[in-house]
């Protein structure tokens, strides 16, 4: 009678775990590790519709659904206990998009995957290769670097501190769109490139105050038509000071020609509240 009645308490404590985990999923029955079951208890577990029938994932971008479900391996038809959470979210998040995963059994039969993936902010370029970086420096290992409209950075300690640089360059956004690199000088100090990496107009930052530096540019840029003259390097490293090289060939004309200038020729006001001076170097 005893055996028996154990029989009965164990069978009835089975019900209540399968009943509470289809209508309260109880924290107990999530914790509940399969080794601890018997086979009969797994059969009992499965007939109530404990086996995984759904999977869904949240927060998926770059990432392929094919390998989100290859790193979570065999999951369709198992029971819902015996998926390996842990693993399967280190496996997961070992993606190459893929910063954090965590994984949810949404009970009875479905697992839930929510994804924190890495947004791509820059292309560093280093030792002759481009990696993909996140705003914080983080290198996206194993992404495609074929990430059209990406800033190019160059130079040690770079994609650690390209945010607080691109931060003060979006105070002026029309100028800001127009840098396709920039370069890490030192550990202070940036060089950027404005409209082609090859070729563009070189802005020459000061190690301090680079906002103001770069609002100095667009109001001159704004009265004169700077950058859009032979200009190849714009000097901004001296506070209240601007200095201009031209590109070869080409030489600042006399202000006091009266004459229509070529168009090839430039001009402009260095100081413009003090006084109207001309430079082709540096």
């Amino acid at each position: 009678m005893r055996r028996m009645s154990n029989h009965i308490a164990s069978a009835a404590a089975l019900t209540v775990l399968a009943c509470g985990s289809i209508w309260g999923a109880p924290k107990l029955l999530s914790q509940l590790e399969l080794s601890s079951v018997s086979g009969a208890a797994v059969e009992s577990l499965s007939a109530v519709g404990l086996n995984v029938e759904n999977v869904t994932v949240e927060g998926r971008v770059k990432t392929d659904p094919a390998d989100i479900l290859d790193a979570l391996g065999p999951a369709r038809g198992t029971l819902i206990l015996a998926i390996d959470v842990p693993q399967a979210q280190q496996r997961i998040a070992a993606l190459p998009w893929v910063r954090s995963a965590e994984i949810a059994r949404q009970l009875p039969n479905s697992l839930h995957i929510t994804l924190d993936e890495h947004v791509a902010f820059a292309l560093w370029q280093s030792e002759g290769k481009y990696k993909l970086v996140a705003k914080d420096g983080t290198s996206i290992a194993g992404a495609d670097s074929a990430q059209p409209g990406l800033t190019i950075l160059v130079g040690k300690g770079a994609p650690k501190n390209a945010a607080s640089l691109f931060e003060a360059l979006s105070e002026q956004p029309h100028l800001k769109a127009r840098v396709r690199a920039a370069v890490r000088l030192g550990s202070h100090r940036w060089n950027v490139i404005l409209d082609a990496v090859d070729q563009g107009i070189i802005i020459k930052l000061p190690e301090q105050d680079v906002s103001a530096a770069w609002d100095t540019l667009a109001a001159f840029d704004s009265k004169h038509g700077l950058l859009g003259k032979a200009v190849a390097e714009v000097d901004l490293r001296i506070a209240g000071r601007l200095t201009v090289k031209l590109l070869d060939g080409y030489a600042p004309i006399d202000p006091n020609n009266n004459e229509a200038p070529p168009a090839q020729d430039v001009q402009w006001d260095m100081e413009p509240e003090k006084k109207k001076e001309s430079a082709n170097s540096v």
